[in-house]
């Protein structure tokens, strides 16, 4: 039975990281948009950063119809009227992806170094 108490705080943990690297990975990938723009000249570059900023506008837009701030997990109805935690895993893989492919870029915007 001890096992089962610290599976639950780990697996917030857990969910707690991937919401977070969620924003981190935008800011990056906004970080690297700017970094072409700098080299390009291409207002196309900017364009693509604002869109990359999406999540910390939704987290705006939560905080002020005050929604709860970081939705990782939710509660709601249970057995017996005790409440129900669902934990959501988001990976965020789309801005794994963005980073690696403006990486990419910026490497070969360098000269291939």
């Amino acid at each position: 039975m001890a096992v089962l108490y610290f599976v639950k705080p780990i697996m917030v943990t857990v969910a707690a990281i991937l919401h977070f690297s969620n924003y981190a990975f935008s800011a990056v990938a906004a970080i690297l948009a700017v970094k072409l723009f700098r080299h390009y000249r291409h207002c196309g570059w900017l364009l693509l950063a604002v869109a990359f900023l999406s999540p910390f506008g939704f987290l705006l837009l939560r905080f002020v119809h005050d929604r709860p701030l970081f939705p990782y997990r939710s509660f709601g109805p249970g057995v017996n009227g005790l409440p129900h935690v669902t934990i959501h895993y988001d990976i965020p893989g789309f801005y794994m992806l963005v980073v690696a492919a403006l990486l990419l870029l910026i490497r070969d915007a360098r000269g291939g170094r």
